[in-house]
């Protein structure tokens, strides 16, 4: 069992919308942002683990290298959901906002 969690700076439409198109692929709604970028390099330092979960990939960068600034999406496991606290303050310490897919509501 997993959780998904988006998290950007700032979108154009719907949380909700963004977060179901970033599964598809779809950034197109996001703007890039050196704050999502440092909220990246944070979580990667804080718990390396969370490289298998997190999205966009290294592969997926090496297609869309911009989109390390665009978003982060985690999908965490029963046991990285200890983290979450801690995910949610970076998050708002960036600045950055998104959507809990399990709580279907938005991350402010």
């Amino acid at each position: 069992m997993s959780s998904d969690f988006g998290f950007w700076k700032r979108c154009i439409g719907d949380p909700e919308e963004v977060f179901d198109a970033l599964a598809e692929g779809d950034t197109s709604d996001l703007a890039a942002s050196p704050d999502v970028l440092r909220f990246r390099e944070e979580l990667l330092a804080r718990w390396p683990d969370v490289a298998d979960v997190l999205e966009p990939s290294q592969f997926d960068l090496e297609e869309e290298p911009d989109d390390a600034a665009k978003y982060v999406l985690l999908t965490l496991s029963v046991r990285q959901l200890d983290y979450l606290p801690e995910i949610l303050d970076m998050a708002k310490r960036n600045g950055l906002v998104g959507f809990s897919g399990v709580a279907g509501e938005p991350i402010a």
